[in-house]
């Protein structure tokens, strides 16, 4: 059985629901309704710049590779 063809009203509205979803994707939100929380977003911090981890400083230097903080 061959898809019937849509009216202009519904292809409207498919691309409305459509948007939503896309923009709440980049968003990165849950669907409405869904109970899930979104992912929590990555924490901001000070890292070192020769091992690229947290920096946890130790006198002067980061507490993992030793690179002096300047």
């Amino acid at each position: 059985m061959a898809p019937r063809a849509l009216s202009l009203r519904e292809l409207a509205e498919r691309l409305r629901i459509l948007e939503e979803r896309v923009a709440r994707l980049e968003a990165k939100r849950a669907p409405p309704g869904d109970g899930r929380a979104a992912s929590a977003p990555p924490r901001a911090g000070p890292r070192c710049e020769g091992c690229g981890l947290p920096l946890r400083k130790r006198r002067g230097r980061c507490a993992e590779c030793g690179r002096p903080l300047a």
